[in-house]
């Protein structure tokens, strides 16, 4: 099902849905997307016996001496298949449904252990499967994860790039997408990618963007995850997905152009930042790659993929466009193979123009511009729209700031990635002259 250049985390996240069998229906307005296939149950087995077998396997791996990663990976595997099966208790009138999933679910993991999956050298050296790391998470310490799938020679002390892959509408149950690390791997024996970490946030089900949302939330605690044991190059972050994952790309891209690279939507929409809304120009020095199939048949999407395309090419950022003949809502592993390795050839540059408009309360500026927030105890309060335009000519910052009372603005390595002697005019007027401070300035705008 996969192209031996595309790496396992992408066949995770990006791929699943290519996947063979059941399909599980997304919220309403989405496509549904296929499920693995359960293995025919015995009438002997159940969730709890083969929970038992993996159990067993697990305790076994871990009563030798294991790398702490992959010991943590095997926990969390372990944890998360217990979580689901406690869960069954609760399930009422749909257990029998659900008690079949996770059967399916748990028989796949288990003969992923008795493959490769018991190897610590399969995930930390040869970059053949995914592992999963489960968390707390700080939004509602309730037990989320992500998947991480590191290069082959993975070197802890080596700077790699960052694929944040987003997966679209599909099975409500979070221990699917750990059972997709475990597939067997076909033909290919499940050949290594690019030099690349690739991240799959559990993003909490078919649960969209939307500002304040834990799922968000999730994809900024799985990447400080990573950085707790990976390096990671600050320039050349990737993020992508399809369908509803996709949607997701365009939003989050939108309130934080700054940290990518480039960006790369499947079979996607602008649900979560519609081009109305007039903050496409935050986006107009992000490249973007945009795949439609020409036979999408759920509703809208074409026309959405259209109106991104448009709109960033009306801001002089026109995206590389692929509307695909005779494809429908699902691409093909060569399609996602393409886009890959169209995103990883692009770097992040701070642009010498650039403007942003501030339209939630977490995402607050661009660049080490911020506008702070006026309503700093309540995160479901609307805050007001601010907008920003900066200009870079040599050693002089021009900035132009509306519905701000006041600027932060880090003009060192983290923000603008100014060096020597800075002249800073904020609307007009001179606020700053001299060497590049060591923190940012505060600069009310009533002066």
């Amino acid at each position: 099902m996969r192209s031996a250049h595309l790496g396992t985390s992408v066949a995770l996240s990006l791929l699943l849905s290519a996947l063979p069998g059941a399909r599980a229906e997304g919220p309403p307005g989405r496509p549904s997307m296929p499920i693995a296939q359960a293995q025919p149950a015995s009438q002997e087995d159940t969730p709890e016996l083969a929970l038992g077998r993996v159990r067993t396997h697990i305790e076994s791996l871990l009563r030798a001496p294991q790398p702490a990663l992959y010991a943590r990976h095997l926990r969390s595997v372990l944890a998360l298949s217990e979580e689901e099966v406690l869960r069954l208790r609760f399930a009422g009138a749909r257990r029998d449904e659900q008690a079949k999933e996770l059967l399916g679910y748990l028989r796949t993991i288990e003969a992923g252990l008795s493959d490769d999956g018991d190897r610590s050298e399969t995930y930390l050296m040869e970059g053949r499967r995914a592992l999963t790391l489960a968390r707390l998470s700080r939004s509602d310490d309730t037990l989320q994860y992500c998947t991480v799938g590191l290069p082959p020679r993975w070197d802890p002390n080596k700077a790699y790039p960052l694929h944040i892959s987003l997966h679209g509408g599909g099975p409500r149950m979070p221990l699917a997408y750990v059972n997709f690390t475990f597939l067997p791997h076909g033909a290919d024996r499940g050949q290594p990618g690019p030099e690349v970490i690739v991240v799959g946030p559990w993003m909490r089900g078919n649960r969209p963007w939307r500002e304040g949302g834990e799922s968000e939330a999730d994809i900024w605690e799985a990447v400080a995850d990573v950085k707790s044991f990976a390096k990671l190059d600050p320039d050349r972050w990737y993020v992508s997905g399809h369908s509803m994952g996709a949607d997701d790309t365009w939003a989050l891209v939108t309130r934080t152009p700054d940290l990518w690279a480039a960006a790369g939507m499947m079979s996607g929409a602008t649900y979560g930042a519609p081009v109305d809304l007039g903050l496409t120009p935050n986006i107009s020095h992000v490249p973007f790659y945009i795949w439609i199939g020409d036979q999408d048949a759920v509703p809208g999407r074409i026309q959405s993929s259209g109106e991104a395309r448009d709109a960033l090419a009306a801001m002089g950022n026109p995206p590389k466009f692929v509307l695909e003949p005779g494809v429908g809502h699902m691409y093909r592993p060569q399609d996602a193979v393409a886009m890959q390795d169209w995103l990883v050839q692009h770097v992040r540059r701070r642009p010498d123009h650039f403007s942003f408009v501030v339209d939630t309360a977490r995402h607050r500026g661009v660049w080490g511009i911020t506008v702070p927030r006026k309503y700093r105890f309540s995160q479901s309060v609307a805050e007001p729209r601010a907008a920003l335009e900066c200009w870079i000519e040599g050693s002089t910052v021009r900035l132009q700031a509306q519905g701000a009372e006041q600027l932060e603005v880090d003009l060192g390595p983290e923000g603008l990635r100014m060096s020597g002697a800075v002249t800073l005019l904020v609307n007009g007027k001179q606020r700053f002259s001299g060497a590049v401070p060591g923190k940012p300035l505060t600069l009310p705008l009533s002066e």
